[in-house]
């Protein structure tokens, strides 16, 4: 060193960590422990920084300080500054997301310049063998100095290393950061020791520590933002560090009950401080638990045993939503249905826990409002095979094997096959045939209904267009659309667009909308159906008599036809009055001048009584079963 003295890179480091230090006190604690290694980190930096003024203080030509003091500076300063290379190291193991239990390897990779520093920086206290001083009062450094360098390269490179081996834990955009950050570091240090006319390297480390501030600490990454409690991605990293350990714990998930009500009666800006409420108050039912935000509407506690009794947290949970929830006057009654979960009983990895979670969810909302539901007490097999028949959707969806059958639908009047409803089938190598009322509701709920409605819109304006039915009996073809499709405001020009490639026309289209999921755009619904309608093309409604069929739907939207549901026809000939209200609802639906397809037709009394009645069209097994594309065009023919 050449006993110059020059402070700006440190006065400007010390600048940047006390704008770290200020960040860190004015924001939310976050109860992780790679949080408050961060802060460890920073304070052990601020104490380099203050060492490093202090060495070259005492390494000025125009300082007058003793020798023992000035020592005690060069000492300080190398034991702070290597022990924050070893911070480093364990913090990115902290955020690679592993345990390192059950992990010698890691341990002893740790542990060795553990070892190497804390013998070689006591032995310095005593001996003062890093670094020597010449007559002249100037200090020059030794090769255990020069090991010890070593030492902490090795231990931040392992770090780094370690953190990139289990990336599967941690995002690339973070980890890209943090790497980037450690390299400058790493480049510094090398840099610095074979240029230390200016001492610029705590500057550099400073630099970096901001970035990992903003990349990877601010409270914005780990806290969910409206309510200031742990975000899911955190909590997810931790219980797959929990579950690595084998630590045992209960996990209580609140999921709020019709909240987007809530929101509609009183405001999302209301809505948002009633779910802050709701995380204040979850913060008191656990002495040790921890909070998360699992979903837009849904909390998670995290209980570990012997910290609390999950009997006595739900039973203050239970007790809380039995009031109301007090803002600025207004009075709002909320309702919870709580899902309860144990690890390692319930699941054994992150994923199936979360798997038997959102399964669980769904059980208890058909439930009731406010129900308390164990998962161990869900049919899990059920969960299973509905996992599975998502999958099989997703398979069928990507690879194109949904298949088109058509059963031929009766003209009371001409006598004669005038339509089809074209009905998807779905079959898979592990679960066989799998019944259209199982999937198309899960295609629905994961959002696959678009893609699987459309595939099989175009599949059934391909079959018109190349078996040419305009020239046969078959006037048009029913096809099934899920109001999930309908509500998209892409959904015309979908229809049109396909329609148009195969020169399909409009009249030989008739929309068949399932209620088998419920409406929530009814506007952006009711838009489609009359653009679709003004084109000519015409629509049914399906199942009428169950679901959430109801007269409403017959005045809002233009239906052609109401197809009667087979279960309202079997009914009828089972019991008087059931026949009795068969026969009104027929004569109901032909004074608006709509036409009727009664289904499930299977006999030739039920035949002769519909028809008497007045229903237009007949369909059902009496006539045929759903059939494949290739045998219907076979009947086709036959009946021209």
């Amino acid at each position: 060193m050449d006993g110059v003295l020059d402070l700006h890179y440190d006065l400007a480091a010390m600048v940047i960590m006390a704008v770290i230090l200020l960040l860190l006190s004015t924001k939310k604690n976050i109860p992780v422990r790679r949080s408050y290694v961060f802060i460890i980190m920073c304070i052990v930096q601020v104490l380099v920084i203050v060492c490093s003024m202090g060495v070259q203080l005492c390494n000025s030509v125009d300082a007058f300080v003793s020798p023992e003091m000035s020592n005690r500076f060069f000492d300080l300063y190398f034991a702070f500054n290597f022990l924050s290379a070893l911070i480093f190291m364990y913090y990115m193991i902290l955020w690679s997301g592993r345990s390192m239990k059950n992990r010698t390897l890691t341990k002893i990779h740790m542990l060795i310049p553990v070892a190497i520093y804390t013998y070689m920086i006591i032995d310095n206290f005593i001996h003062h063998n890093l670094y020597t001083m010449s007559l002249d009062g100037r200090y020059s450094y030794t090769y255990r100095l020069q090991m010890l360098s070593a030492v902490a390269l090795y231990a931040m490179f392992y770090g780094i290393s370690y953190a990139i081996r289990y990336i599967d834990t941690i995002s690339y955009g973070k980890l890209t950061a943090i790497t980037i950050g450690g390299a400058a570091v790493v480049a510094g240090i090398i840099v610095q020791f074979h240029y230390d006319e200016t001492f610029f390297v705590n500057f550099v480390i400073a630099v970096a520590m901001l970035l990992l501030y903003e990349v990877a600490q601010h409270p914005l990454n780990i806290l969910d933002g409206s309510t200031q409690v742990l975000n899911r991605a955190i909590m997810e990293e931790m219980i797959k560090v929990d579950i690595s350990d084998e630590r045992e714990f209960e996990l209580i998930v609140l999921a709020m009950d019709d909240f987007k009500l809530i929101n509609k009666t009183y405001g999302i800006e209301i809505g948002d401080v009633m779910l802050m409420q709701v995380a204040s108050f979850l913060k008191t039912v656990s002495n040790r638990g921890k909070v998360f935000r699992y979903g837009s509407d849904q909390f998670a506690v995290q209980i570990r045993p012997g910290s609390d009794s999950l009997d006595d947290v739900l039973n203050n949970i239970t007790e809380r939503f039995r009031h109301p929830w007090i803002h600025e006057g207004n009075s709002i009654h909320l309702s919870a249905t709580t899902i309860c979960t144990s690890y390692p009983e319930d699941g054994t990895t992150l994923e199936s826990l979360v798997e038997v979670l959102d399964y669980t969810i769904l059980f208890a909302k058909k439930k009731g409002r406010g129900s308390v539901i164990y998962t161990r007490d869900v049919d899990l097999n059920a969960m299973r095979r509905e996992k599975a028949i998502e999958k099989a959707v997703d398979e069928a969806v990507k690879n194109d094997t949904l298949e088109v059958h058509y059963q031929p639908i009766y003209n009371t009047d001409k006598q004669c096959y005038t339509s089809a409803e074209a009905l998807v089938r779905m079959k898979d190598e592990n679960l066989g045939n799998i019944s259209p009322e199982l999937f198309i509701p899960i295609a629905e709920r994961t959002g696959r209904i678009v893609q699987l409605g459309t595939m099989v819109f175009e599949k059934v304006c391909r079959f018109i267009h190349e078996q040419n039915l305009a020239a046969s009996t078959i006037e048009y073809i029913e096809v099934n659309v899920s109001v999930v499709q309908c509500m998209r405001e892409d959904f015309v020009d979908t229809i049109l667009s396909i329609m148009e490639k195969y020169e399909v026309r409009p009249e030989q289209i008739n929309l068949e909308i399932t209620e088998t999921a419920e409406i929530s755009a009814l506007q952006i619904l009711q838009e489609n159906v009359e653009k679709l309608y003004e084109k000519g093309i015409t629509f049914s409604l399906d199942d009428y008599g169950s679901g959430y069929s109801t007269l409403g739907y017959i005045h809002q939207f233009p239906f052609r036809i109401i197809k009667l549901d087979k279960l309202m026809v079997w009914d009828a000939f089972e019991t008087e009055r059931a026949g009795t209200t068969l026969k009104y609802t027929v004569g109901m639906i032909k004074e608006l001048n709509i036409h009727i397809v009664a289904e499930g037709v299977e006999t030739e009394q039920q035949q002769n009584k519909l028809s008497s009645l007045g229903c237009d069209y007949l369909q059902g097994w009496y006539y045929s079963k759903a059939v494949p594309s290739e045998q219907f065009a076979t009947i086709i023919k036959k009946a021209s």
